[in-house]
This record gives C-alpha cells, structure tokens and sequence, in this order.
C-alpha cells in the first residue's frame, strides 16, 4: 500500500463528522471498474448504518419510512445474538481486525454489526481507545451506486464470512430490482439463472408468508430456515403440485413454522405425502412421522425394508455376465443367495399361514 491523498471528510450535511485521515489505498478492479480504496480510521459514532442491508430489510420494512434510521438498525442489530458474540471476538482481539468499507457520504457499505457492537464497547470502555476508532475502506464520491454492490458481492464471495443463504438471495433480489438481469447476477454469483430465479423467489416467499405469520418475524433464527424454501422452488413436483393446491404455499410456511418440516429431506419428501389425501391431513393433524407412516402403509415402497427388498432385487436382476460366472464358482456367495432365498420363502409362507388364521 501507498500512501495518499484520498476522501478527507465523510460527507454528509445532516451530522458533523470528524475528518478521517488518509493511512493508505490501492487501486480494486470491480467488474472492470478501477476503485482506489482509501484506508481511514472512523468514530464508529460518526457513519451511518445501511437500512438497505439484507440482514435488515424485513424488519426495516415493518417500520414508516420516517422510522428507517441508523437508530433503528442499531437497536434491531443489538438485539441480535450475532453480535453481542461479535462484541466478544473483538474484545479478545483487541479491535476489529478487518476493515468496513464506507460510501463517501458516511453510510456503511460493509460492516454494519461491526459498527454497532464497537459503538457498544465503546460506551462500555471509554478510556479503551483500541474501541473508539474502527478502520475503514473509503469508496470515492460519484462511485456508482452498481458499482458498490457489485464491490460488496465480490467480497462476500471471495469471504469467509461470506453472505448466509438468505441474505444472499436478498442481495441478488437487490441487483435484480436494480436493473440488472438474472444472467447478468448468476454470472456474479459463479451460478445458473435458475438458481437465482429460485433464490429470489425463496426469499420473496419468507417475506411475504412466512416471517408474517412467526411470532417475531425479527428474530433472526428465521432466516436459518432459508434452505427449506430454497428446496421448494427447486423442487419440480413441488411446483406441479402448487398449481393444483393454490394455497399450498400457506401450508408450507405454518409447517416450516410449526417445526413439522425442520430438515431439507422432509421438504424432499412432501411431494410424495401430498401425492396421498389421507397422508397430507395427517401432516396437518399430527405430523410429519404420522403422514410418513400412512404413506408407507398405502404404498411398501415407502417402507424402508420393502425399498431395501426392492434394491436387491433389482440389483440381482441386473447382474452381469461376469458377476455370475463368478457367482457360479463361489460355494460362499451361493450361500448368501440360498440363505436370502430360503428366508424370503420362510417369511412368504408365515405371513400367508397368519392370514388364513386371522381369516378362519
């Protein structure tokens, strides 16, 4: 790095900011776009937090236009069990080790909860100055408002920290509503348009159904839940089936809530308990186990033993030539099929002799 001459004031009329002191920069390539990236140490006081940031955008949008302010992302960002674990990796390293990155008019592009939990210590350790100030990348006045997210993408892919699944769909949503095309976003994301097609509508599905009917659609547990809906749209019966069920959407967001779909296998799997009436009240009644057993009572494929049964079975039938001239010199292998052979005969013959019993 170099030093330089670089942005020395946050701009922004509506709060006196103090005038950050230029450390270093270097020239960042974004999508063919040359950004010298100032380095800048800031009053975590002194910069605004992001309203717009997919963490956010849901419970932000709960609240009047007048109310979206940096005091109210503060307080959602509090209250969330992130960040009072970031307050405690930042206390044992002594600082935040990585810097945000902060549009020219003060607001954070990057970093938000880090903001927030330094604005805490600070207020907890005054006299600490490892908690006053926090480092920062500095975007230059009149970057493009594209530009800056195309920035934050290639950060949080080339990251560790990285977007978590929501808040990725939540930002190529973003870019989508910003201009941009799906080929255009999954070439961003390293994916196919289909999978930001299904990304984007998975997240409009939680804001719209889900998060509304949770008892605090704030809290933040919910997004956790992102692969679930992810797996509905990627799910092509699933799909069939919601042009016959119009309000199977509804149903799918109060058995994610209700904790009777709580793993991506179960989602999987509806399409086979809706493929069955009875299967699917019991979903609704009771549960998910329940609706299982009744699939498996009206169809044995669904029984783990009769699908073990139906493996073998189809496995014996594709046997080839040289499997079976081995077979035919191996007294040990005719003994495990003879040994198969002779139960499935033992249980055959039991069951047909229960029934007659249960009959006469």
């Amino acid at each position: 790095m170099k030093s330089v001459d670089a942005e020395t004031s946050l701009a922004n009329g509506e709060k006196n900011r103090e005038r950050p002191m230029p450390l270093a920069a270097y020239i960042r390539n974004v999508q063919g776009h040359p950004i010298e990236l100032a380095l800048v140490e800031v009053n975590p006081n002194d910069v605004l937090l992001d309203t717009s940031n997919p963490r956010l955008r849901f419970s932000i949008l709960q609240l009047e236009e007048a109310q979206r302010s940096d005091a109210a992302c503060a307080l959602l960002l509090t209250s969330q069990e992130e960040t009072e674990s970031l307050k405690r990796s930042i206390v044992l390293s002594g600082g935040v080790q990585e810097p945000i990155y902060l549009r020219a008019d003060g607001t954070v592009a990057e970093g938000n909860r880090r903001v927030v939990a330094m604005r805490a210590l600070a207020e907890e350790f005054p006299a600490d100055a490892r908690f006053q100030r926090i480092s920062a990348w500095l975007i230059p006045q009149g970057t493009a408002e594209e530009t800056v997210q195309d920035l934050l993408n290639e950060i949080h892919l080339g990251s560790v920290r990285g977007w978590a699944p929501y808040e990725k769909g939540a930002q190529m949503r973003a870019l989508v509503c910003n201009g941009y095309s799906e080929s255009e976003v999954s070439e961003r994301y390293r994916m196919t348009s289909t999978d930001v097609r299904n990304h984007i509508a998975a997240v409009d599905f939680m804001d719209t159904t889900y998060f509304p009917i949770t008892s605090d659609p704030t809290d933040p547990n919910h997004r956790s839940k992102f692969s679930y809906f992810l797996e509905f749209f990627k799910n092509g019966r699933l799909r069939d089936h919601s042009q016959t069920m119009p309000d199977l959407h509804e149903r799918f967001a109060k058995w994610v809530r209700d904790e009777r779909i709580d793993t991506g296998a179960r989602v999987r799997k509806l399409a086979k308990i809706l493929d069955s009436a009875r299967a699917t009240l019991l979903l609704d009644a009771v549960g998910f186990q329940a609706a299982e057993e009744c699939l498996a009572r009206e169809n044995p494929r669904e029984q783990e033993l009769y699908t073990m049964v139906e493996q073998t079975r189809a496995r014996l039938e594709a046997m080839n030539v040289s499997e079976i001239i081995e077979l035919g010199g191996s007294p040990e292998r005719q003994q495990l099929l003879s040994a198969l052979a002779a139960e499935v005969t033992r249980q055959l013959d039991f069951a047909k002799n229960a029934q007659r019993s249960a009959e006469s």
